[in-house]
């Protein structure tokens, strides 16, 4: 897919639980989940980067810096482990 980050983020929410956020596309959908009362200009914006990576007008990892920066503002935490290639990687998962 055009829109895949190069990184995926695994974060925690206590109203979602446990998601990895691969693509533009994922993100868009927890985006699209958060509550409106708790929306904000940087949601929207995070929103925007996201759309754009999804339909080519913008870059995947803009999308992912957009939305990695609305999460830490909302209080969303890098969260858990998984084991890709043999290593454990903990928080905010990079791949090679």
């Amino acid at each position: 897919m055009k829109d895949m980050f190069k990184a995926p983020i695994m974060i925690d929410d206590a109203a979602f639980g446990v998601r990895v956020i691969r693509c533009a596309m994922d993100a868009i959908e927890f985006l699209e989940e958060w509550p409106f009362e708790k929306r904000s200009k940087l949601h929207a914006r995070a929103c925007e980067a996201c759309c754009a990576a999804y339909d080519g007008r913008g870059r995947p990892e803009a999308a992912r810096k957009a939305f990695l920066a609305w999460a830490r503002v909302a209080g969303i935490s890098p969260c858990g482990s998984i084991v890709i290639d043999g290593v454990e990687k903990s928080g905010i998962v990079d791949l090679l």
